[in-house]
């Protein structure tokens, strides 16, 4: 993308990007990374139990994509294909690791500028969030990853089942299965 500006190349399609990249463009693989690289990190953080661990299953990911850029074909979307490489990433982690609940920002409610909660509001959405990363963690990898992916990244089943190398049936049952679960995990919020 010789010629291009920042700009223009932060705009630019997924599939520009990919193609550029894999001629060797570096600013079409931070595009990438910019554009990416917070949603994994998302994934990452709730699946391992340590920010350094989540970052370095990032790093890891987009390494391991710029080294298999070649052998990327494009019969899933960027988006699916850097999911799946940071999962097989994770589940390398998590040999090693056992995940724990964490907090994370991504579920923390939202107040738009100019409102505010209750205080009673803020203390309860700050306790069910609590109970969830406490759920969630009890959760089998897989079960949390597809409930995750599913609910929190909005992954369509088939794409979920290409990052974690299931059937969107497999998918539909660990996302039931999970769902399930934290219900009566979290029956008492109901």
């Amino acid at each position: 993308m010789i010629g291009h500006t920042s700009s223009d190349i932060g705009d630019a399609s997924d599939e520009v990007l990919q193609a550029a990249a894999r001629l060797g463009d570096p600013e079409a693989f931070d595009a990438i990374v910019n554009r990416y690289g917070p949603v994994l990190y998302r994934y990452a953080r709730r699946m391992l139990s340590g920010e350094a661990d989540a970052a370095d299953v990032v790093q890891e990911t987009f390494v391991a994509a710029w080294g298999q850029l070649s052998t990327f074909r494009g019969a899933s979307s960027l988006r699916t294909w850097l999911f799946s490489i940071c999962a097989r990433k994770v589940v390398d982690t998590y040999r090693v690791k056992r995940a724990q609940p964490v907090e994370d920002w991504v579920l923390e409610p939202q107040v738009s500028q100019g409102s505010t909660l209750d205080p009673f509001a803020a203390v309860s959405n700050a306790a069910f969030l609590a109970a969830l990363e406490q759920a969630l963690a009890e959760l089998p990898p897989r079960q949390r990853a597809a409930w995750l992916m599913r609910e929190i990244e909005l992954m369509s089943f088939p794409e979920i089942g290409d990052v974690l190398r299931l059937s969107s049936d497999a998918v539909r049952g660990h996302h039931h299965r999970a769902t399930a679960t934290l219900r009566i995990l979290l029956r008492r919020w109901q």
